[in-house]
């Protein structure tokens, strides 16, 4: 049996909306939080001078005094706005935001001008008619009642989760709110703030933040973006911005707006860096701003100024010469000045890190300056003072080895230790500095007054953990070859090398005893008698 084709007929097709469907999906475009904001910026739309919140156990009611809704009609009309003409175009304003209201709440009422309705939300979503009712007294303004609404969880109580909700939505509204008769603090409304004009809109410049790291808010309300890191650089962008529909929390075109918006902010955060230079005294600029131009990409505004921070370079009192451990990294205090530098020179080590030691420590002998800062700009007449010193530079000066040993058991197994009397530093051609300690060409060389010398050893960081006990190790097997090669006598050496066990804990079985030790020709143990 043959299938049975028709010929096929002209017809047509229009764009058709499963109308329940499209209204039960927009409960998930919408949540508590965008609902709040939603009511607020309504009544600033309405040209309100203050709004007035109250909330108890399962209701919220909004009064506003604004210009009032003429038609209430326009709250429940999906898709369509109920503004003016002016306020759509310079807003892009969609809708009155009510819609977001009958998600979150069991009855929805509404009192503007000299008209009110009641009704259940579920009604009013259905389609069901709902009856708009005149009143006997005209109100200012409109009020908005919710019941039976939940917070977000149910552990929160309605009026801890408003009150903070409201605090975060207000920072910047331009309108008063009262949230049960307190007012809501707005910190960014203030007019004594000093906003910046840029292409983005008003900037708020924080120089003790980061350029990168900025907030939006989009005609009062916050809005999110990848850049909501901080509470440091604020923006409020033009009230044409467009934001997604219908909660309206994100930007439309993020990813190009963030960059126009960084741009912006790079832009006035540079030209509050320039209102500062030049109110302010060079030294002071440099001592309170130099690190922020550093770490701003800023660093051409120090170029022509005559004094850098003294945290340019190492500080040696605080740092002395060796391997640094990165957590106590602390930069020195003040500005020096360019004549200063200039006397004095300025220097950098030609060098990798464990070579760079005897540099350092000669460095440190001359109290030179030691410049460690990164970031400059290639401008900054600090290159030019500049001088690279290497380590095959620095001359070691020491009388007759006391005391030597190949084989330490440092952390660092490279290095060998070498007790002298005296030792000194110099560059060829140059009086010499004396130095408790060197690090030069595999060996350690100490004298007695040697205190710290584990800054030549190691950092005792081994994959990224802080080995302190190690650091403790080294430090006691410094001293007891400090001790060994200081000592003339064999008891004194025995004395040195003698463990903590037997020298401070009680061993009953050795009480009142006497021990003999033999050694052999090389120092070594032959023998322990009574």
């Amino acid at each position: 049996m043959r299938a049975i084709f028709k010929e096929p007929y002209m017809h047509t097709i229009h764009l058709q909306t499963n109308q329940h469907q499209l209204i039960a999906n927009l409960r998930h475009a919408f949540n508590q939080r965008s609902m709040l904001g939603e009511l607020l910026q309504n009544a600033r739309r309405a040209q309100a001078s203050e709004i007035r919140i109250t909330v108890d156990q399962s209701s919220l009611a909004i009064h506003d005094n604004g210009g009032g809704i003429a038609d209430l009609q326009s709250l429940i009309f999906i898709a369509e706005s109920g503004w003016d003409e002016p306020l759509r175009s310079n807003e892009n304003a969609f809708g009155m935001g009510a819609l977001s209201t009958l998600y979150f709440a069991e009855h929805l009422s509404v009192h503007s001008r000299g008209a009110m309705f009641n009704a259940r939300t579920a009604d009013i979503l259905a389609g069901a008619p709902i009856a708009v009712v005149p009143t006997n007294a005209y109100l200012q303004g409109t009020v908005i009642r919710l019941d039976g609404i939940q917070p977000p969880h149910p552990s929160d109580r309605l009026h801890d989760w408003v009150a903070w909700e409201l605090k975060r939505l207000c920072e910047a509204f331009p309108v008063p709110v009262w949230l049960n008769g307190t007012e809501i603090p707005r910190p960014l409304a203030s007019a004594s703030l000093d906003w910046r004009q840029t292409s983005m809109g008003k900037i708020l410049i924080d120089l003790t933040g980061a350029r990168t790291q900025w907030r939006c808010f989009l005609q009062g309300l916050p809005i999110e973006t990848g850049a909501n890191h901080s509470l440091h650089q604020v923006v409020l962008l033009p009230d044409d911005t467009l934001a997604k529909l219908p909660d309206r929390q994100h930007l439309l075109n993020e990813t190009q707006d963030c960059r126009r918006i960084q741009a912006a902010v790079d832009q006035a955060y540079r030209q509050a860096l320039m209102d500062k230079k030049a109110a302010l005294a060079e030294s002071e600029f440099v001592e309170h701003y130099a690190h922020v131009c550093l770490q701003s990409s800023n660093a051409d505004l120090l170029n022509d100024l005559s004094f850098v921070p003294r945290g340019w370079f190492r500080d040696w009192q605080q740092e002395p010469a060796g391997f640094r451990h990165y957590w106590e990294r602390r930069e020195a205090e003040g500005v020096v000045s360019r004549t200063v530098l200039q006397e004095l020179g300025v220097w950098q080590i030609d060098a990798d890190r464990c070579d760079g030691l005897t540099a350092e420590v000669y460095l440190e002998a001359a109290q030179a300056f030691l410049l460690e800062a990164s970031g400059l700009d290639n401008g900054h007449w600090v290159h030019s003072l500049v001088r690279a010193i290497r380590p095959e530079q620095v001359r070691v000066d020491a009388d007759a080895v006391l005391h030597r040993d190949a084989s330490p058991w440092l952390a660092d197994g490279e290095v060998e230790l070498a007790l002298v009397g005296t030792l000194q530093v110099r560059l060829e051609g140059e009086s010499g500095y004396a130095v408790p300690a060197i690090r030069k060409d595999g060996t350690l060389y100490l004298t007695a007054r040697a205190s710290d010398a584990t800054r030549l050893v190691s950092d005792y960081v081994f994959e990224d953990r802080y080995e302190e006990n190690r650091e403790d190790e080294d430090a006691k097997t410094l001293r007891t070859f400090i001790a060994v090669g200081c000592s003339s006598a064999p008891d004194r050496v025995f004395d040195a090398l003698l463990p903590d066990v037997l020298r401070y804990s009680a061993q009953p079985k050795l009480a009142g005893a006497t021990v003999r030790l033999i050694f052999d020709a090389t120092g070594k143990l032959q023998a322990v008698t009574a």
